[in-house]
């Protein structure tokens, strides 16, 4: 397994999350494209576009700390859109198998092609004999990515989940680049294989930041159980990829290549569409209970988690009854998920949350598409989360700064993220530990640990940096306050785009 690290940025730079990307960025699907396709071994790139796109995504948003040097373009002036490129990219083909030597040669198409309606699959079908490589054309699922509907159809489901119900949406993200590449390793690579009992496929991508170490924590975990890995997808060569259909199952992160691989070779999956869902203990018990029943060895699950348990069980009710003798400040920044923030904090790793303050976009509804009925599910939803959790915290909704300062200084420590402006509440701090889901009971352990350290070393928010010292808008970071004419453009952005049906 050989994951890149798509969320390095996060980490080392702090001024472009993820979460960023969709939401202020229009980084477009070739950057999906690419996402997927660098994770597979010795596999070469052919962007049939003009020479400004294969510029522009050798060093894409997604990649910013890793450029895809090796991307090749088409170079697609006036004359080949109108008389075709077919020559021009069949000799790129052969430079690239020629200099590269790949297994695998995938042509992407662009914004150019599709708008005149280029035949890539027709065209690498007439040119395969030609090549050793096998030639692999992404076809355009939808011209736009349907991230807005998408979005807006998942929230709606998490409005409508049942307490105690692991989510899973019924989105499957057509147009998303990511996908459109996996669906074409699915309908295009694949091959039928006899079945090996008690094996899996491991989704590779979107397991957050230092998944690598995540997936090899749960392979261990399998192995123990008797339950082989028969691949890691994308992240493996050609002849991988071809036998992938051996597994019993698929263990997912984006589903609609997983519904393909059912529908052509009738390969089950487990779709893991939120990690917080399987958080913790009880949740890493869950993920094991059920791949054990899907693959029928549910007694040796039973036998491992139970083994595994006791090795930390010592340590883990230690730093619980710790981690109950102070307070916390939750501040979060919108509330369809704050119930499963809830269940991280307050039942997870044991902290007491005694305030909630709930800071919000002002125009929320407008952009996600929820009307009244929906918010308040919602609400209805933290109540009972609240509920079940034990949590008695007091909820100030879009309190002002006096109230946030208050709240914050009733309690011992604030979880929070890196907004400049939460250093001026003078209360040392818990970054937010809402992504860092892990598969194994010692590495959730080991992360408790690294809580209980954060404990009795207390940092406090704010930077020496001058960046630091700027006014930041308290919805829209990393967007300065005064800074009119960026807000504009996100309002624009958010009416033409987000709000658009």
């Amino acid at each position: 397994m050989s994951m890149n690290h798509y969320y390095q940025d996060n980490m080392l730079f702090g001024m472009n999350p993820s979460s960023y990307l969709h939401r202020y960025a229009v980084n477009g699907k070739v950057s999906g494209n690419l996402a997927c396709i660098s994770e597979i071994k010795n596999a070469a790139v052919v962007l049939y576009s003009p020479r400004g796109c294969g510029f522009h995504y050798r060093c894409h948003v997604r990649r910013g700390q890793s450029p895809v040097y090796e991307l090749e373009c088409a170079d697609l002036r006036n004359n080949d859109v109108i008389f075709g490129g077919e020559k021009k990219l069949t000799a790129l083909l052969q430079k690239v198998e020629r200099e590269q030597k790949p297994e695998i040669i995938f042509l992407l198409p662009s914004v150019v092609s599709d708008i005149i309606n280029d035949n890539l699959a027709g065209l690498a079908c007439s040119l395969q004999p030609q090549f050793k490589a096998k030639l692999v054309p992404i076809t355009s699922q939808v011209f736009s990515h349907m991230d807005k509907s998408n979005g807006r159809k998942v929230l709606r489901e998490k409005a409508c989940q049942k307490q105690k119900q692991k989510f899973s949406s019924s989105a499957v993200y057509q147009g998303c680049g990511y996908v459109e590449v996996m669906d074409a390793l699915v309908e295009q690579v694949m091959e039928p294989q006899r079945v090996q009992p008690r094996s899996v496929n491991i989704e590779t991508f979107a397991w957050g930041y230092n998944g690598e170490d995540k997936l090899q924590g749960m392979s261990e975990m399998l192995q123990k159980m008797g339950i082989t890995v028969n691949a890691y997808l994308p992240a493996a060569d050609l002849q991988t990829i071809k036998k992938a259909p051996r597994a019993a199952l698929n263990i997912v992160r984006r589903k609609k290549w997983a519904l393909a691989m059912e529908q052509r070779f009738g390969t089950p999956f487990l779709h893991v569409a939120d990690m917080q869902e399987w958080h913790g203990i009880e949740g890493i018990s869950d993920l094991y209970r059920q791949i054990g029943k899907m693959l029928g060895c549910e007694n040796a699950v039973e036998r491992v988690l139970q083994e595994e348990y006791e090795r930390v069980a010592a340590r883990y009710q230690e730093l619980g009854a710790d981690f109950a003798k102070y307070k916390f400040c939750l501040i979060a920044h919108g509330i369809a998920y704050l119930p499963d923030a809830l269940r991280v904090y307050q039942q997870d790793y044991g902290l007491p949350i005694t305030k909630i303050c709930i800071i919000m976009n002002p125009s929320y509804q407008a952009e996600t598409g929820l009307d009244d009925a929906m918010m308040q599910r919602f609400k209805d939803r933290i109540e009972l989360a609240k509920a079940e959790y034990g949590c008695d915290a007091e909820i100030l909704l879009e309190p002002s700064e006096d109230a946030l300062r208050e709240a914050a200084q009733s309690c011992d420590f604030v979880i929070c993220n890196g907004h400049p402006r939460y250093a001026a509440l003078d209360v040392p701090v818990l970054y937010n530990l809402f992504d860092r889901s892990v598969w194994s009971y010692q590495g959730f352990v080991d992360i408790m640990e690294e809580v209980w350290q954060m404990l009795q070393q207390p940092q406090r928010t704010g930077s020496n940096l001058l960046l630091s010292k700027l006014a930041y808008d308290p919805v829209f970071y990393p967007m300065r306050e005064a800074d009119k004419d960026s807000k504009a453009s996100r309002e624009l952005y958010s009416r033409v785009w987000r709000q658009r049906k």
